[in-house]
C-alpha cells in the first residue's frame, strides 16, 4: 500500500514540476509543490474513494520495487547535446518497506506511460470535479455559551447566558470566504477573503466529503445540549441541500479534521480562526455501538489505568472521582490523561472488567477531597 510518493519532471523549458500523493487516514490526497502565487496557503487535494481505489490498484500493478535506480544513456552525440532534455526524479515508498528513489535524462522505465497515465486520471478527476456541482457552501456553528460582566459599582461579577455563532461560506461566484462571529445576532468579526486561486480546489474538497454523508437529521431530543451546526450546499443545476447537525463527534463526518484543515490553511494564513476550529467541541459525541474509555493517572506512582464513563462531558486534565483499586468500599480521585471513543472490538481493556468513574469534581470538590482519606494516596 502506498504511503508516499513524489514525482518531479524538469524539461522542455517549462521547469521544474512537483506532485506528491500520499495517504492519510485511510484517505488519498495530492499536492503540487508551487501555485501560482507561492507565498499563498498550500493546496492539498482530497481523492474520492473511487478514484483512489483506481489509482493504488494501477501502482500496485506496475511493481515500482523492481524499477532500476538510473536511467541515463551512456553516450550523447551532439544532436542530443542540443536538445531540451527531460529530466525526471521519483521517491516511491509503501508502509512497512524501505523508501526507493528512481531519477533519468531522456530514458524512461518501461511502464513509464502506465504510471503517467494513472497520475494523469487521477489529476483529471480532480480537475473536472473542481468545475462542476458545487456553487455555494455555508456553515453556521450556533452555541449557548457564558459571558461574564465585571460590574464597577458593586465590584462583582455578573454570569449571563449568550448565543454565540460561527458563520462561513465559500462561493464560486464571488470567489470569496465569508468568515463572521456573533453574540447575541451582532457580529463581533467578520473578515472577507478574495480567493480567486482556491475557490475551485476548496469547493471540489467539501463536495466530495459530502458525497456519501447521510441527509437525515439529528432527533431534537438528541441534540438539547450539544453546539448545533447547519450546513448548506448550493448546486449550479439549482439543487440545495440542507444539514442539521449537533457539532460533535456524532453528528459529523469521521474525516472533519481533514474538511477543516482546507479552511484553517487559508484563515491561519491571514491569522484568523474561531470556534469552528475548536475540536474540545466536535470531539465530543458517542456514536452507535461506542463506549468511553478514560486513561487516568494515579499520583504519586503516575501509572495509568482505563475506566468508562457513561458521560460525554469530560476533558483530558478533569479530575474524576472513581473507585479504589486498593481497597473495597472507598474512593480516590485521578486525572484523566487521554479520551478514547471505541468499538466493542477495539477497547483497549475488557468492558466486564473495567470499572466506571463515579462522577466528575469540579475545583471545590478537588479539594474537599485531597483532606480527607485517599486510601490510593496514603498507600
Amino acid at each position: 500500500m502506498l504511503e508516499y510518493l513524489n514525482l518531479k519532471l524538469d524539461g522542455l523549458g517549462v521547469g521544474e514540476s512537483s506532485l506528491n500523493i500520499w495517504m492519510k487516514n485511510g484517505r488519498l490526497k495530492y499536492s503540487y509543490d508551487s501555485t501560482e502565487y507561492d507565498n499563498g496557503p498550500s493546496l492539498v487535494l482530497n481523492v474520492s474513494r473511487d478514484s483512489a481505489s483506481s489509482f493504488l490498484e494501477s501502482l500496485d500493478n506496475l511493481h515500482l520495487y523492481r524499477w532500476k535506480e538510473q536511467y541515463f544513456k551512456e553516450k550523447k552525440d551532439r544532436s542530443e547535446e542540443q536538445k531540451l532534455s527531460s529530466r525526471w526524479y521519483l521517491f516511491y515508498k509503501e508502509k512497512n518497506r524501505e523508501a526507493k528513489e528512481f531519477q533519468g535524462s531522456n530514458v524512461f522505465p518501461k511502464d513509464w506511460e502506465k504510471l503517467m497515465e494513472a497520475i494523469a486520471k487521477l489529476t483529471a478527476d480532480m480537475d473536472h470535479s473542481r468545475f462542476n456541482g458545487l456553487m455555494e457552501f455555508t456553515m453556521d456553528v450556533k452555541d449557548i455559551r457564558e459571558q461574564i460582566f465585571w460590574n464597577p459599582v458593586s465590584r462583582e461579577e455578573n454570569c449571563v447566558e449568550v448565543e454565540y455563532r460561527d458563520f462561513l461560506s465559500v462561493s464560486r461566484e464571488s470567489k470569496k470566504l465569508l468568515y463572521q462571529q456573533f453574540t447575541n445576532g451582532v457580529f463581533t468579526v467578520k473578515h472577507e477573503y478574495n480567493i480567486p486561486n482556491i475557490v475551485d480546489y476548496l469547493l471540489g474538497n467539501i463536495e466530495r466529503y459530502f458525497t456519501n454523508f447521510s441527509e437525515s437529521d439529528l432527533p431534537e431530543e438528541e441534540a438539547d445540549d450539544s453546539a448545533k451546526i447547519t450546513i448548506c450546499l448550493y448546486f449550479e443545476n439549482g439543487k440545495r441541500q440542507v444539514l442539521r447537525r449537533t457539532y460533535d463527534r456524532y453528528g459529523l463526518p469521521d474525516d472533519w479534521d481533514d474538511l477543516l484543515e482546507d479552511f484553517h490553511k487559508t484563515l491561519a494564513y491571514y491569522g484568523v480562526f474561531g470556534t469552528i476550529f475548536d475540536s474540545g467541541l466536535y470531539h465530543h459525541g458517542v456514536k452507535k455501538d461506542e463506549h468511553i474509555y478514560l486513561s487516568c493517572i494515579f499520583e504519586p506512582n503516575g501509572k495509568s489505568y482505563y475506566y468508562r464513563s457513561r458521560e460525554d462531558n469530560l476533558a483530558v486534565g478533569d479530575f474524576v472521582l472513581v473507585p479504589s483499586s486498593r481497597q473495597e468500599n472507598a474512593e480516590t480521585v485521578v486525572m484523566i490523561s487521554e479520551i478514547l471513543y471505541c468499538k466493542e472490538e477495539e477497547v483497549p481493556y475488557p468492558l466486564e472488567k473495567t470499572k466506571f468513574i463515579l462522577r466528575k469534581l469540579d475545583d471545590g470538590d478537588f479539594y474537599s477531597f485531597l483532606t480527607g482519606d485517599n486510601p490510593d494516596r496514603n498507600a
